[in-house]
């Protein structure tokens, strides 16, 4: 008798969880990163953009080659008590791709020096629906603060 009970109470408990509709799927949450984070009196800006979105102008003054599943990390670093168009070349800067596994790769940057300061770009292979960390970690000044950055983005193919 005592084993009858929990086994009637699953039963039932089954029996309920049945039913003609499924739920309706949730809307995704809307992305809302921020695109930067502050250290002291430093900011440092980044974002990540499929390739395939960039102006052709764009991508080709940068050397890129827009592709189907090829992200474009942007980072740059600047002054919050200057001119926001003013931007700071990084005493040390690191980017990895972390990987829903768990894996690390390091990302390769490269420096673009243009008529408002440094940009640091680096090229990510990303796969439909399979979202995509990365984080950032850098010092504007060798005694700085380090600032640090985790973003997840999740692109569509379609």
């Amino acid at each position: 008798m005592g084993f009858a009970r929990p086994v009637l109470a699953l039963a039932l408990l089954l029996l309920a969880s049945c039913g003609d509709r499924p739920a309706p799927i949730p809307a995704a949450l809307p992305y809302a990163d921020p695109g930067f984070v502050d250290a002291g009196e430093h900011r440092l800006r980044y974002a990540l953009v499929m390739t395939r979105d960039l102006p052709s102008e764009i991508a080709g003054s940068y050397g890129i080659v827009p592709r189907r599943n090829l992200a474009l990390l942007t980072i740059t670093l600047a002054s919050r008590n200057t001119d926001a168009g003013a931007r700071l070349a990084a005493a040390e800067l690191a980017a990895t791709s972390v990987l829903l596994t768990g894996q690390r790769q390091p990302l390769v940057l490269t420096r673009h020096d243009e008529s408002g300061g440094p940009s640091y770009l680096a090229t990510v292979e990303v796969r439909h629906r399979v979202p995509v960390t990365i984080e950032i970690r850098a010092r504007a000044t060798p005694a700085g603060p380090e600032m640090t950055a985790r973003t997840t983005r999740e692109f569509h193919f379609e």
